[in-house]
């Protein structure tokens, strides 16, 4: 996987670990209010919601269905591992007919894939014209529904409170909502094949109606 330095404050160049600072406490230090837990999004977490501003290829997803099984994966059109890993998600996508593949774009250069602007209205997101150019050079290799994220909120939304700083990197949100597994698209297939089988939750009974009290 590539690093990404391009959306600030989501995915940086990771350095050489930095060993920890001792430092001096002082003898009387104010009293504090207890720190906040930090939003961690790991396995067995709810999943973010989709917001993406445009859909490039396939019908547009507004939200996880319960009883149905999504791959979201990140990448970008200057990533070199992304492409690569096109091809798998692909034939995921056709092993798997009722599940849903969304790729989502959110860390486009903007000095990349840039279209010819006398052809296109000022208006227009050269970063998005740049991913649509890019999906239909490829549209018969890319099997599956891509998304693009302009703002970069889904991905500060889904990487950051997962401390992932690297694309490729994808998930499989399970029939109940939540994440199932997270890592690179090439290692899902083990992880998916046992969602994929798992039952889909039980909604609960519906109660009977209040019986009429007789006297």
């Amino acid at each position: 996987m590539i690093h990404a330095a391009i959306l600030a404050g989501l995915v940086l160049c990771q350095g050489a670990p930095q060993g920890r600072a001792e430092e001096q406490e002082p003898k009387d230090p104010p009293p504090q209010k207890p720190a906040a837990a930090a939003e961690v999004l790991g396995p067995g977490s709810k999943a973010p919601p989709i917001s993406v501003d445009a859909w490039v290829k396939g019908e547009p997803v507004t939200k996880f269905e319960p009883g149905k099984v999504y791959v979201v994966e990140f990448w970008a059109t200057w990533c070199g591992p992304c492409i690569k890993s096109m091809p798998h998600l692909t034939a995921i996508q056709q092993r798997y007919p009722e599940l849903t593949v969304i790729g989502v774009a959110g860390l486009e250069n903007p000095a990349s894939n840039k279209p010819d602007l006398s052809t296109t209205a000022p208006t227009v997101d050269p970063r998005l014209e740049g991913v649509r150019a890019f999906v239909k050079s490829r549209d018969d290799s890319i099997g599956y529904r891509i998304a693009f994220d302009g703002d970069g909120s889904m991905g500060k939304a889904w990487m950051r409170p997962a401390k992932q700083r690297s694309i490729p990197w994808s998930c499989i949100v399970g029939k109940d909502g939540a994440i199932a597994w997270m890592g690179h698209p090439d290692l899902l297939d083990a992880a998916l094949a046992k969602v994929m089988a798992a039952p889909a939750a039980k909604a609960a009974p519906t109660p009977p109606p209040a019986g009429r009290s007789g006297s």
